[in-house]
């Protein structure tokens, strides 16, 4: 995911894993490695769509809490609503809610 914040020029991009269990050391030298790469390249990336921005960050988001990168590079879901200033994990898990039951719901009729 990407994104761009208007109010201080800063282009982000986000990695999500759900972060439900450990990665193997191979696996996680292969996010160290996408992350640094993206890194290195995503403001000029933006510059190429004339977004123009001041700072870029790479970070990879282990949705459900367990990290296989340390802080700063990674976030949690429940951190999301704080890194974003808004209801990001609510909006999500009101999603993941709504999923379930229709799962569930499914599930029940066979």
């Amino acid at each position: 995911m990407i994104a761009f914040d208007d109010a201080d020029n800063t282009l982000r991009a986000y990695e999500i894993k759900r972060g439900n269990g450990a990665f193997d050391a191979g696996k996680i030298r292969s996010i160290r490695r996408d992350l640094t790469v993206t890194q290195m390249l995503l403001k000029s990336y933006g510059e190429t769509f004339k977004l123009n921005p001041v700072k870029a960050e790479a970070r990879v988001i282990f949705y459900y809490g367990i990290r296989s990168l340390p802080r700063p590079y990674s976030l949690i879901g429940a951190e999301l609503n704080d890194h974003f200033g808004f209801a990001v994990y609510d909006l999500v898990e009101t999603a993941n809610v709504y999923f379930r039951q229709k799962l569930h719901e499914l599930l029940e009729r066979i």
